[in-house]
């Protein structure tokens, strides 16, 4: 363990390499005040993207089971 005269040598040039800041008082104050009372947030609306994707989705959905269901047939047909 380190003797007390080591850590208060080294308290004291941690202490002179970071000087404690005083803020101003107007800064502090007006800090507060923002914090205490914050600005209504305001949220996007999402627009037509989704809907955009919806459709999109159900396109390629209608499009696999088309060609599923015409495979399907084509297989049935030519078997026999």
């Amino acid at each position: 363990m380190q003797s007390p005269m080591v850590l208060d040598g080294l308290e004291s040039n941690l202490a002179s390499l970071f000087k404690p800041v005083e803020p101003s008082q107007v800064f502090v104050e007006s800090l507060a005040v923002r914090l205490k009372r914050p600005k209504p947030v305001q949220l996007e609306k999402a627009g037509k993207t989704p809907l955009l994707l919806v459709v999109i989705g159900s396109g390629l959905l209608f499009g696999v089971l088309i060609f599923l269901i015409l495979r399907l047939v084509r297989l049935i047909l030519y078997k026999r």
